[in-house]
């Protein structure tokens, strides 16, 4: 392992924690990781070191400091992550990722394995699995945001009413349990914002599910749906969700790496 790859596997492997899945998500193989971000021009630029020149390239293109930290540390995390699920101990720089045409990454040495990355303004998370096709988001909950007109326009009108029902104090933690759950949904099937938010439908009580899905994705029956905790995440101050479709796809097609 070379310096630079040292001193990001170390800051990863002292800041980074697996999260337990939920039970929703007991799958054989089934990894989620969280990091904080972290502000340290250090660590930022030693992950710097471990990125493509494409990448590097973008981040210099970016408008602010945060903005370019954000970036630099998110995609080293990646890199360590795939490390992690490869068990390898080649460079960080040589696990390329790959995207689909819609954008969902996936790694270029082991395109049977599904992956879902998500991050907020408190971190980041990496998920990944063989099986099942897998989507994560995280949140965060200090998210400021009039809740209802947003609701009302991007969500099933029955999920809208759930936001709508809520006590003022609870409005905003019950769409960003809905937000969480589409945004998942819709990676786990390859697909962004643009396919429709309200063609998912979800129920939060008495559970978690899933009511409604496209016939062309599927019925609610082929997904495991479910909300992410643990202390780290609650310390964190973020919200997650998970989505887990099954069987994965056979094969996945590459559209372009992308920086």
């Amino acid at each position: 392992m070379v310096e630079n790859d040292a001193a990001v596997v170390g800051h990863f492997a002292e800041t980074a924690c697996d999260v337990a899945p939920p039970e929703c998500a007991l799958v054989a193989g089934i990894t989620v990781l969280f990091a904080p971000f972290v502000e340290s021009d250090a660590v930022t630029a030693a992950c710097e070191t471990v990125l493509s020149d494409a990448e590097r390239e973008r981040a210099g293109r970016l408008a602010t400091a945060e903005v370019h930290r954000r970036f630099v540390q998110r995609r080293a995390f990646r890199r360590y992550a795939a490390a992690r699920a490869l068990g390898s101990s080649s460079s960080l720089i040589t696990h390329t990722f790959a995207a689909e045409p819609k954008g969902r990454p996936y790694l270029a040495a082991a395109p049977e394995v599904s992956w879902s990355v998500s991050s907020c303004r408190a971190g980041m998370l990496a998920a990944w699995m063989r099986g099942a096709e897998i989507g994560v988001d995280l949140e965060d909950r200090a998210r400021q945001a009039d809740c209802l007109p947003l609701a009302k326009r991007y969500f099933d009108p029955a999920e809208a009413g759930l936001v709508v029902a809520a006590t003022p104090s609870e409005r905003m933690t019950t769409f960003l349990r809905l937000w969480c759950l589409k945004e998942a949904v819709l990676k786990a099937i390859g697909e962004g914002i643009a396919y429709g938010l309200e063609k998912f439908v979800f129920s939060l009580e008495p559970d978690v599910r899933l009511v409604q899905s496209p016939v062309e994705q599927g019925d609610a029956s082929r997904y495991s749906v479910c909300e992410l905790a643990g202390d780290q995440l609650v310390a964190a101050g973020v919200a997650g969700a998970i989505v887990l479709r099954m069987p994965a796809v056979p094969a996945r097609q590459s559209h372009s790496a992308g920086p």
